[in-house]
């Protein structure tokens, strides 16, 4: 790979390194959001109403609630996922572009006086 194609190689990590990051950033937006989302449900009904009927809601709403609980804890490990890829393609990059300037380096230094 030429220092030329080290750098572009760099640049598309890098791309690809802020969409993972944004995605990750939405992905924990929504958990945010989903989490806790049913929790005030039951304490509502047990205002309004009671009964079996409503205790069979309440049984309801409360199994909902936590599963979409354990919905946002799985969306909040992707967007984990997501910022750990994230890194790894910012870190090949960073060493894409040193090695591509250390190649240059050696290349310069080896070329005969007065050559460009």
């Amino acid at each position: 790979m030429t220092p030329h194609e080290m750098r572009q190689k760099a640049y598309r990590n890098r791309t690809q390194a802020n969409v993972l990051e944004e995605s990750a950033r939405t992905l924990r937006s929504v958990a945010t959001s989903v989490r806790g989302l049913l929790s005030g449900i039951v304490g509502i009904s047990r205002m309004v109403w009671q009964g079996p009927a409503a205790s069979r809601f309440e049984q309801e709403a409360d199994a909902h609630s936590r599963n979409l609980d354990t919905q946002a804890d799985e969306i909040a490990g992707e967007a984990a996922g997501f910022d750990s890829r994230a890194a790894a393609l910012r870190s090949e990059a960073n060493w894409l572009i040193a090695e591509a300037a250390r190649i240059e380096a050696a290349q310069a230094a080896a070329a005969p006086p007065g050559a460009s």
